[in-house]
């Protein structure tokens, strides 16, 4: 990767860590682990269901980079049940979600979702 590449890479963490920091009002000098239990406490609904998409679209695009490697071409049925489970539904999948994160609140919120997509998508 050239040294530009890894200049931007760079720059994109560092900003998404300022911006998250400013969205969850946690500093690093404070922070605490990211569990459920931490986001249902600190993060406002609408900051829950984007950072709760985010986490969901980046397992449903990583599932869909691990499909297409795995069959040699582009496989888009493991990103689709992702999506479908997510996204349809009119909200009860991110109700269950919420539900779920208060059950086990001391996980993190990706480890709660990759184990219920397992149950619904496969791995």
């Amino acid at each position: 990767m050239s040294g530009v590449g890894k200049v931007t890479r760079g720059l994109k963490a560092g900003l998404s860590g300022v911006l998250f920091f400013l969205a969850t009002g946690l500093h690093p000098s404070q922070a605490q682990p990211m569990t459920g239990e931490l986001i249902l406490e600190k993060m406002d609904l609408k900051e829950r269901y984007a950072y709760v998409s985010g986490i969901v679209t980046g397992m449903a695009y990583a599932r869909f980079r691990k499909d297409t490697l795995a069959s040699g071409a582009r496989d888009e049925r493991g990103m689709n049940c992702i999506h479908d489970w997510y996204f349809t539904g009119e909200g009860r999948t991110f109700v269950m979600l919420e539900e779920a994160f208060r059950k086990n609140g001391q996980y993190t919120p990706s480890v709660i979702i990759a184990s219920l997509l397992k149950k619904e998508c496969g791995e």
